[in-house]
């Protein structure tokens, strides 16, 4: 099956057309194989995941997960994305690291952190500020202390970093490449914002303000991808954020407030401001802080040499 042959359709042949460009089968197609590659995984790791982990099967009735559990959980669904990524990879004769996260050339740890650090904790934690001076936010005290500071900080650690490989690659991965493609990596990179935040409408406490923010943290991610040419400063920003909101500061994540978090914050006042059940990203303020920190990685960082044409997207 080769899906970048070159086939140019035969005037009148409307199948040819529907199906094929000049280089082989079109963008659109060979998007929904991989979404059905992956459906399919995801399908067989709701099948084994509960067999490796008990827990799963348990959270039904309270929605609560085991940490360890959700980690694995969340490693299962990320290795399928690979999976999925490697297969489409092997059919059009590219490799893994030519969609998002290379291996060589790229100062991997170095961007991770940065990410981490820079463009998630931080932001997110001036953000909280911000909200603390308006008295729409308070920190409230610790709910943690002694082994169990550590313990959760490094679980929630590592089940959030599992969880920002697993929705970069789906959202930004082979899908932003190949449909760049076909309209333009802006043009993709909208559409699977909507996408991505669509995937968060079903979380309890959502809102739509909530998902509108959802959406224009995942087009902040694609900048980090367009200046850098790779996805891994942002899955550390996705990671730092996360972690930040779940474990550090315990505000509710698109609506959805972990277990052993480190504070046990409260918020008042009008919901488009403090963001209400769905957490910080609620607030119409993560708009403006979301619009300044793409402006502002995009001054910093120079444009990626080769994103100047579609066909060279991560090449």
């Amino acid at each position: 099956m080769d899906l970048q042959r070159d086939h140019s359709p035969e005037p009148g042949d409307l199948l040819e057309f529907i199906f094929f460009n000049q280089t082989g089968l079109r963008c659109g197609w060979r998007v929904l194989i991989f979404a059905v590659l992956v459906l399919i995984l995801e399908l067989m790791v709701g099948l084994i995941a509960p067999l490796l982990a008990p827990g799963l099967l348990r959270a039904s009735p309270t929605g609560y997960i085991p940490p360890f559990d959700l980690l694995l959980l969340r490693l299962l669904h990320f290795l399928s994305v690979v999976l999925a990524t490697w297969i489409m990879g092997h059919i059009e004769d590219r490799t893994l690291g030519e969609y998002g996260l290379p291996l060589r050339n790229h100062p991997v740890v170095s961007r991770v952190v940065r990410g981490y650090l820079f463009w998630g904790f931080l932001p997110l934690s001036l953000l909280l500020l911000i909200m603390r001076s308006l008295h729409v936010f308070y920190f409230g005290r610790p709910a943690l202390s002694g082994f169990s500071v550590l313990y959760w900080a490094l679980i929630w650690g590592m089940v959030l970093v599992a969880v920002a490989f697993w929705e970069e690659y789906l959202f930004r991965g082979y899908a932003l490449k190949t449909l760049a493609e076909g309209i333009g990596f802006w043009p993709a990179a909208v559409v699977l914002a909507s996408l991505f935040a669509l995937g968060h409408a079903s979380n309890q406490g959502e809102t739509r303000i909530g998902l509108v923010m959802t959406a224009f943290f995942a087009l902040f991610v694609s900048v980090t991808l367009w200046r850098t040419g790779s996805l891994w400063l942002g899955v550390g920003a996705h990671a730092g954020w996360d972690w930040a909101q779940s474990y550090f500061y315990g505000v509710s994540d698109s609506g959805l407030q972990v277990q052993g978090h480190l504070f046990n914050p409260h918020v008042q006042g009008p919901e488009w401001l403090s963001g209400g059940s769905v957490g910080p990203e609620g607030s119409v303020l993560t708009l403006a802080l979301l619009v300044l920190m793409s402006a502002l990685f995009a001054r910093l960082y120079s444009r990626c040499p080769g994103f100047s044409h579609p066909k060279h997207f991560l090449r």
